[in-house]
Parts: structure tokens; C-alpha cells; sequence
């Protein structure tokens, strides 16, 4: 996070102020920085966006014993970026046989109007399949498990690797 500050004119009004800017990486793999650990605890969805937030989020959820439920979520990322239609089907059944089947050891948790939902889409499977369950458990996610994250010692050991940061005035 920079703060940006101007003494300026424009369209013929003089204009004095700061604003603070965060810069994002050109994608999800960009460099973990103390502003990006931080954009973090700002919002579930700065989290999620960021590859290394969804490791050390999934590492936190492996110790809850509900890590199941972002490998659903990023199983559904997966099949939303396929473009085969024959591997958007195979990968359609596999994501439903690992996550959504009551047989399944990591089943996720998904309310019967979601559920039925799904097993209708299974008919003609497609990229769209778990849209609906990927937001139910996306949700889930965001109320249940995000706020106890930011209090867990993973995210404040991920905090307290950059030590205490400053911005220049």
C-alpha cells in the first residue's frame, strides 16, 4: 500500500490530497508483500484472489478438518477455465465423485436446494455445473472459516514475517 499525495489543478480547481493506492500484481502469482498479506485481512475475496493466500487459507482449513472445502472450490476454478468439452465433462464427474457424492470422504456441506441442483446439471455436464455450490461453499467459507484465519497463528505468522510496516508521508 503506497499514499499517494498531489498539490495540482485540474479542470481549472485547485485539488490538494492523499490517497492511498495498493498495487496488484499482474496475477495471482505475483510476490507475497507485506501490502498483499494485508489486503488479506481487508476481504475474504483479496484472499481468495491471490494464490498464496489460498495455500496458507487452505493450510489453516487442513487443521479445522474442512480443507475440503477449498479444494472444491478451486477444483470448480479448474473446470471454469477448461475448454475441452470432453475434459469439462471428465472433470465434471470427478469434481462431483470426490466432493458432492454422499460416498465421498470429503464431501462438502451443501444444502438439498443446491444439491438437486447439481445432480440435475450432472445430466449435461459444463464448466457451469457447480456454480451454485461453488457459491454456497464460497460463502461458507467467507463467514465461517475466514474470520477465525485472521485470528489463527498461520496469518499472523504470515503478518509478523514482514515485521511492522510503515508508509513514508
Amino acid at each position: 500500500m503506497r499514499l499517494l499525495s498531489c498539490d495540482c489543478t485540474f479542470m481549472g480547481q485547485k485539488h490538494s490530497g492523499s490517497v492511498s493506492v495498493e498495487r496488484k500484481p499482474a496475477d495471482n502469482d505475483g510476490p507475497v508483500t507485506y501490502e498483499v498479506v494485508y489486503g488479506w485481512s481487508l476481504s475474504f475475496e483479496n484472499l481468495m484472489k491471490h494464490r498464496s493466500g489460498q495455500k496458507y487459507f487452505a493450510e489453516f482449513l487442513k487443521g479445522e478438518y474442512s480443507d475440503e472445502n477449498i479444494l472444491f472450490w478451486q477444483a470448480c476454478e479448474e473446470l471454469k477455465r477448461e475448454k475441452n468439452a470432453e475434459k469439462i465433462e471428465e472433470k465434471a464427474r470427478i469434481i462431483y465423485e470426490d466432493f458432492i457424492s454422499i460416498l465421498s470422504p470429503k464431501e462438502v456441506s451443501l444444502d438439498s436446494r443446491v444439491r438437486e441442483i447439481v445432480n440435475t446439471n450432472m445430466g449435461r455436464p459444463s464448466a457451469s455445473t457447480f456454480d451454485d455450490a461453488q457459491g454456497q461453499i464460497y460463502t461458507l467459507m467467507q463467514r465461517d472459516s475466514y474470520p477465525r484465519f485472521l485470528a489463527s497463528p498461520i496469518y499472523k505468522a504470515c503478518v509478523a514475517n514482514f515485521g511492522v510496516q510503515e508508509e513514508a508521508v
